[in-house]
C-alpha cells in the first residue's frame, strides 16, 4: 500500500509504490469455473474483492470467500445495503462470512431501485454495530470521482462527511474505494475537492483491467463514468481507435495518478484496485510486472510498457 512519498521520488518509483498491495475483484462464478484462479495469478495475502449481484444467492458469496481463504487470499466481499431486509439479515450474512475467515468488507448502497427493507445506505450498516460484533474492523466504502447518477452532489458530500465522523469516533479503519475511471483528471480533481471539503479517509483508485475495449466502453457507460470517457476520446485517436485495439491498458491513468501523488504530499491516494472484467490473470500479470519495476515510460506519449 502506497504511503506518502518523499519529494525526490521519481515517476517510476511512484508507479511501483502505487501498485504495492494492489487489489482486484472477481466474481463467484469465475471462482466456481476455476477454483485455483487467484492462487495461480496472485501473491499470497492479496486482498480479493468478491462481487455480489442482486437476485443471486448469498451462499455464492460465502462459497467464494471460503475458496479465497483456502487459496491464501484475503477475501473482501461486497455487502449491498439496499439488498438487506433488516439488521437481523445483516447480522446473519456477516456471521456467515466471518465463520469462513472474512475480516474485511466493502459496504456499498447497491443499485437496487427499491430497497428490500429499511436499510438504504452504507452508513446504516456502519452504525448498526453488527460489523464490530463480528470482528470486522476494516471497511471499504464507495468513492465516486465522476459522481453518482442516483445520488446528488449534496447527498454525496453529506454521506462522506458522516463517514469521516464515524471513522474518527468508532476507531474502525474506513477507506474509499472508487468506481473505475479511464483518465486521471476526474480522479485527481475529485480527490482535491473532497480533501478541501474535509475528507481524511485514505483512497484506493479503481482502474479497469486488461480486457476488451468494447466491453470497457459498455461498462463505463453503464456505470456512469462519462467524464473520463470524454477525456479518453481526446487521447490517441479517440474511442474509434480504442475499440480497434485488442486489449485496453490503464497505463496512462496509472501514470497520471502516480505523477500527481509524488508531487502532492497531501494526497490521500494510497493504492489502486483493478476491475478485470474477466481478465484476472492477464491483469494480475501486468500489475505484478509493474510492481517489480519491469517497465519503461515513454515520456513523449505518456505511456507505460512492461519490459519482461
Amino acid at each position: 500500500m502506497a504511503e506518502e512519498l518523499p519529494a525526490s521520488t521519481s515517476l517510476s518509483q511512484a508507479v511501483v509504490s502505487l501498485t504495492d498491495g494492489f487489489t482486484l475483484e472477481v466474481t463467484p462464478r469465475e471462482l466456481r469455473k476455476n477454483p485455483r484462479l487467484c492462487a495461480e495469478a496472485l501473491p499470497a495475502g492479496t486482498r480479493v474483492y468478491t462481487t455480489f449481484l442482486p437476485n443471486t444467492p448469498f451462499s455464492d458469496t460465502v462459497e467464494a470467500a471460503s475458496n479465497l481463504v483456502e487459496q491464501g487470499m484475503r477475501p473482501v466481499p461486497h455487502i449491498a445495503a439496499r439488498n438487506l431486509a433488516d439488521e437481523h439479515d445483516l447480522d446473519e450474512l456477516v456471521g456467515r462470512l466471518t465463520d469462513v475467515g472474512v475480516r474485511e468488507l466493502l459496504v456499498i448502497a447497491g443499485s437496487l431501485s427499491s430497497p428490500r427493507g429499511h436499510v438504504t445506505e452504507s452508513l446504516q450498516v456502519l452504525r448498526s454495530g453488527v460489523l464490530e460484533r463480528h470482528g470486522i474492523s476494516r471497511v471499504g466504502v464507495a468513492g465516486h470521482p465522476e459522481g453518482n447518477r442516483d445520488i446528488g452532489e449534496a447527498e454525496l458530500a453529506r454521506s462522506l462527511r458522516e463517514k469521516n465522523e464515524f471513522a474518527e469516533s468508532s476507531g474502525c479503519e474506513i477507506y474509499l474505494l472508487t468506481q473505475f475511471c479511464f483518465a486521471p483528471e476526474p480522479i485527481l480533481a475529485w480527490e482535491r475537492h473532497i480533501r478541501e471539503g474535509g475528507n481524511r479517509l485514505p483512497i484506493h483508485i479503481g482502474l479497469p483491467g486488461l480486457t476488451s475495449p468494447v466491453s470497457l466502453v459498455k461498462f463505463g457507460l453503464a456505470c456512469g463514468v462519462g467524464p473520463s470517457l470524454k477525456v479518453l476520446r481526446k487521447q490517441g485517436g479517440g474511442l474509434l481507435k480504442l475499440t480497434k485495439q485488442s486489449v485496453y491498458h490503464p497505463d496512462q491513468t496509472l501514470l497520471g495518478i502516480a505523477d500527481s501523488v509524488r508531487q502532492d504530499a497531501d494526497s490521500l491516494i494510497r493504492g489502486v484496485h483493478f476491475f478485470p472484467f474477466g481478465a484476472v490473470s492477464a491483469t494480475a500479470d501486468w500489475v505484478r510486472q509493474i510492481n517489480r519495476g519491469q517497465f519503461r515510460i515513454d515520456d513523449r506519449q505518456g505511456r507505460l510498457a512492461v519490459t519482461a
